[in-house]
C-alpha cells in the first residue's frame, strides 16, 4: 500500500495532530505500508488562482509552479491519502485547504454523474482510491467535528474518493496539558494504521474505540482549569511588558 498523509496543522509536528498522525504512521509502517508525510507548514502551496488553466490550457496540471507539485506527485501514486488536521474554526486550516482547492488539478471541466448520481467533474487523472480523516478539536464534544467530517466526505466526493473512516479525537486543549491521556489513543491508531496496511479496511469497533473520547467533559473542564490559569500568567505577563514600554 502506498500512503500519502498531509499533517494540516500549522504546529505541525509538535501538536496533537502530530503525535495522532505518528502513531497512525507507526502502524502504516509495521504493517508494510509505504508511507510518504508531507507537513503543510514546511511546503510552500499558494492558493488556487482559479484561472482554470489545470482544464483548458494545460490539461492536469497547475498553471502554478511550487510545492504542489510534490504533493501531486505523491498523489499520483498513493492508493490512500490520509489528511490530518486540527478543527479550526469548524474547518481545514489555512494550510491545508490550500492544497485541497489545488487538488483541482485533477478535474475535467466536463460533467458527470458519480456512482450515486451526484453531478461531477471527471478525472484527468486518478486520485488515491481511498481518503482518510485523521482529525483533533480544542473542545471536548464529538459534534464539534461535524462540520469537518462534512467537509471530508464532500472533498472525496468530489474527487472520486472513498472516504474510507473519519478518526476524531477530541479535547487538544486538555491533552496538551495531560499528554499521558492520549496514550490508549495512540496505541489504537498503531493498531490502526497496521490494520490499514495489512486489510485495506477498518472494523468499525475499532473505529468506534478511536472516536471514544479521551476525557470526559469534567475532566476536561477541571484540566482546562489548569490551562486558563497558564493563560492568565501569560496575559500578566504581557499586560506588565506593555505598562513597561509605554
Amino acid at each position: 500500500m502506498e500512503v500519502l498523509a498531509i499533517n494540516g496543522s500549522a504546529r505541525g509536528g509538535r501538536g496533537v495532530t502530530g503525535r495522532l498522525l505518528k502513531a497512525l504512521g507507526e502502524g502504516l509502517a509495521a504493517g508494510g505500508a509505504r508511507l510518504e508525510v508531507l507537513e503543510a507548514n514546511q511546503i510552500k502551496v499558494a492558493p488556487c488562482a482559479a484561472c482554470l488553466a489545470c482544464m483548458f490550457k494545460t490539461p492536469g496540471v497547475c498553471a502554478q509552479r511550487d510545492d504542489m507539485d510534490r504533493v501531486v506527485e505523491g498523489l499520483r501514486q498513493a492508493s490512500l491519502l490520509v489528511l490530518a488536521a486540527p478543527v479550526y474554526t469548524d474547518g481545514y486550516p489555512a494550510q491545508l485547504k490550500a492544497v485541497l482547492d489545488r487538488m483541482i488539478c485533477c478535474l475535467e471541466p466536463f460533467l458527470t454523474r458519480d456512482h450515486q448520481g451526484r453531478i461531477r467533474h471527471p478525472l484527468w487523472w486518478s486520485m488515491p482510491r481511498d481518503f482518510l480523516l485523521l482529525a483533533t478539536s480544542g473542545f471536548p464534544e464529538p459534534a464539534t467535528f461535524a462540520p469537518l467530517i462534512a467537509n471530508f466526505r464532500a472533498q472525496a466526493a468530489n474527487f472520486g474518493a472513498r472516504p474510507l473512516a473519519e478518526l476524531c479525537v477530541p479535547g487538544s486543549i486538555a491533552l496538551q496539558m495531560r499528554p499521558e491521556a492520549l496514550e490508549s489513543h495512540l496505541e489504537l491508531l498503531r493498531r490502526a494504521g497496521r490494520e490499514l496496511a495489512r486489510e485495506g479496511e477498518l472494523g468499525d469497533p475499532l473505529v468506534a474505540a478511536i472516536n471514544r473520547p479521551p476525557l470526559s467533559v469534567d475532566q476536561y473542564l477541571e484540566i482546562g482549569r489548569e490551562y486558563e490559569e497558564v493563560c492568565r500568567q501569560r496575559l500578566a505577563k504581557a499586560d506588565a511588558g506593555n505598562r513597561t514600554g509605554s
